[in-house]
């Protein structure tokens, strides 16, 4: 089945994102996406670029959707053709534009991104201390070719509850006493004792 599915979710909000499912060779052209600004007096705002679907695209990735969770990392693995060794390989995000060359450990929003090149026809990125603000849509590139990779990133997993648990064991060990507690009615109790407990 053919589908074609827009998401907000480039630039910010700022341009829907076209989602293409079971793409065939006839869907290969020119394509544009219009912003309508006004009414009929008001020309709309638009752009276009041109699609190619192949059996063996210029660049791909292993996984288009990765996930890791905050504070972890991840990794994405893009290949790219023969002819497209010499290029120049790039991992960008769309929100903001930024972009990780090979070869080079950057930050974005306090997460350190290497993009590592095997000259063999794959492009390892890994990015490490994640942070929420990091998910969204990248774009890597080989040249003038590229493909998307969504990127997901879950919460850390929550410790309340383990720490709910130790102090109630604690608690409890705490107040377990001796089965049986004399006391001499001539003895002196210590300073630091103020009941004494006895079990006829």
């Amino acid at each position: 089945k053919h589908a074609l599915l827009l998401t907000p979710e480039f630039f910010n909000s700022l341009c829907v994102t076209p989602l293409y499912l079971s793409l065939r060779d006839s869907d290969s052209g020119y394509y544009w996406c219009a912003v309508e600004i006004g009414g009929t007096e008001t020309p709309d705002d638009k752009d276009y670029l041109y699609l190619t679907v192949s059996a063996d695209p210029a660049v791909s990735v292993i996984n288009s959707r990765v996930s890791g969770q905050e504070g972890g990392s991840v990794s994405a693995q893009c290949l790219y053709r023969a002819e497209y060794q010499n290029k120049q390989k790039n991992w960008c995000r769309f929100k903001d534009g930024s972009c990780f060359t090979v070869g080079k450990t950057t930050t974005s929003q306090n997460s350190a991104v290497l993009v590592s090149d095997d000259e063999k026809g794959s492009v390892s990125v890994e990015m490490r201390g994640l942070q929420k603000s990091d998910a969204g849509w990248y774009w890597f590139s080989a040249g003038d070719v590229g493909v998307t990779v969504h990127l997901t990133v879950t919460e850390r997993p929550s410790k309340t509850a383990v720490t709910t648990t130790l102090s109630s064991q604690e608690t409890q060990e705490s107040m377990t006493t001796p089965e049986e507690t004399t006391c001499s009615g001539t003895e002196k109790p210590k300073e630091s004792q103020q009941f004494c407990l006895s079990h006829n």
